[in-house]
């Protein structure tokens, strides 16, 4: 199991379109991804529990993963929500 903090760069926090893009590079992984803010837990494969989380700009959310490529699942959502969701999604 690896863990990691970052800070939501979103300027809206983790609303539908932010927790659409989590779930979709998250479920690119085989790994059990979870992500916590402010006491609640969320599985990063769902896109409501995601939202629910209600994790605001510049707050700090931990993400865990355990799996066979929990490192690389790690990275790429600390890459994810710490800088890539700030900036359009490509082809959008």
């Amino acid at each position: 199991m690896k863990t990691a903090t970052t800070t939501v760069s979103d300027p809206v926090g983790f609303h539908l379109r932010a927790a659409g893009r989590i779930v979709k590079l998250t479920k690119t992984f085989q790994s059990e991804v979870t992500i916590r803010y402010d006491g609640r837990t969320a599985n990063a494969k769902s896109i409501m529990g995601l939202a629910s989380l209600a994790a605001e700009f510049g707050s700090e959310v931990e993400i865990e993963c355990q799996g066979p490529d929990e490192e690389n699942a790690l990275a790429r959502l600390v890459l994810l929500i710490g800088t890539e969701l700030a900036e359009p999604e490509n082809g959008a």
